[in-house]
């Protein structure tokens, strides 16, 4: 045996990739998801069809495919990559500081192989969700219940705001890092979860809310040395987005850049929740805008009302962590002016969908029900967005 050993290492065994290392080998529920990813990607492509087509108004020709995709964030993303924040006019999009240079940063890495900056962006996003696809169904059958990863990754796939884990926005990114930092985590690499929570956190301000997750898990869950290691290391998931704060202040002078473009482009500060509440009733029932932005405030509040009963069914269930996780950030969006990229959220959200999974499980009709519903929900806002009509 021996012998074997020294001859097979001689020989030099490949290593196994990043993505190996990561999720490590692909078993067949893992494929079986996999394959629920492309199929609802093929399921955005013929989305795209009618876009083209039908929801022109009295153009007599189809606008370009890629043009479709070149709608809202995905035009400021592509254009902090190409040109940075602070390019001269006309590359300088108003408050843009406010997105962080995560999924910029990416684009632009994958922009030095792939020339087209559309394209890049929709395939950071293909192989980014079909990344997360994995992670959320692991997590869905260790974590919650064995046999509901599919179900899980196949309601977050046919979700209300599921057009956004196809465009070039951070959303799929985002969700990779978070669901594979939570399996680390809850398998002890306590310094990868830390390494991918860095990296979450420059791309979206959710990871904020996962390192508060983190930390519970840290305090609660590990012993001995691991814990006192972990704690002391985990201010260093803090240093990508304070080196993002230290550059803002280098270049405007404020250190309140961030949070000023957010007030100043989507109107963002902490109002009481009541507040909120009516301001989002008002402007998606009332009439005071086009009937789709009153579409838009309709299913803000209904998102929250999911953020808020998964968030009372965790603590009711002790989970902390994930309690804390969505809690903060439903927290977070109830407490703006108005309700604003809930849905968009709850993509984010992994106790969401392997909550309903589980649910479905033990009662089909709900998992049907589900589907019935949100399926021509996600239609209808996909078509919005490829349309130019979504400002969620």
């Amino acid at each position: 045996m021996a012998v074997v050993k020294v001859k097979a290492a001689s020989r030099g065994e490949p290593r196994p990739g990043w993505a190996s290392r990561l999720l490590g080998r692909l078993t067949p529920a893992d494929l079986a998801v996999l394959r629920i990813w492309l199929i609802s990607r093929a399921a955005v492509l013929a989305l795209s069809w009618p876009a083209m087509w039908i929801l022109q108004g009295t153009s007599k020709a189809a606008r370009p495919w890629l043009s479709l995709w070149e709608q809202w964030d995905a035009v400021r993303f592509q254009a902090i990559a190409q040109y940075g924040y602070f390019a001269p006019y006309p590359h300088n999009i108003p408050d843009q500081v406010a997105f962080l240079p995560g999924f910029p940063i990416a684009l632009a890495a994958v922009h030095l192989l792939v020339r087209q900056w559309t394209i890049t962006g929709l395939l950071i996003s293909f192989v980014a969700g079909g990344i997360a696809m994995v992670a959320l169904g692991r997590i869905a059958d260790r974590e919650y219940q064995q046999g509901t990863g599919q179900q899980a990754v196949l309601f977050l796939v046919a979700s209300p705001a599921a057009i956004f884990l196809a465009v070039g926005y951070a959303e799929s990114l985002f969700l990779a890092l978070a669901l594979c930092c939570w399996l680390a985590i809850r398998s002890g690499r306590w310094q990868l979860a830390l390494l991918l929570a860095a990296f979450a956190t420059l791309t979206r301000t959710n990871g904020f809310f996962l390192l508060a997750a983190l930390l519970i898990e840290i305090i609660l869950r590990m012993r001995g040395k691991d814990r006192w290691r972990g704690l002391a290391a985990f201010p260093l998931a803090l240093l990508p987005i304070a080196g993002y704060e230290f550059y803002l202040k280098a270049t405007t002078g404020d250190w309140l850049a961030w949070q000023h473009a957010e007030r100043a482009g989507w109107y963002r500060k902490f109002t009481n929740p009541i507040s909120a509440f009516h301001t989002t009733w008002v402007a998606g029932f009332e009439h005071e805008f086009n009937a789709p932005v009153d579409f838009v405030f309709q299913l803000e509040i209904v998102a929250v009302l999911a953020g808020v009963l998964t968030t009372v069914i965790l603590l009711t269930r002790r989970r902390w962590s994930e309690a804390a996780y969505c809690g903060l950030t439903i927290a977070a969006l109830a407490t703006s002016i108005w309700y604003e990229s809930v849905p968009r959220a709850l993509l984010l959200l992994w106790p969401v969908w392997c909550g309903l999974a589980v649910l479905a499980k033990r009662r089909a009709w709900t998992g049907q029900l589900y589907l019935a519903l949100a399926i021509p929900i996600s239609a209808a806002i996909g078509l919005l967005y490829l349309t130019g009509n979504w400002a969620g």
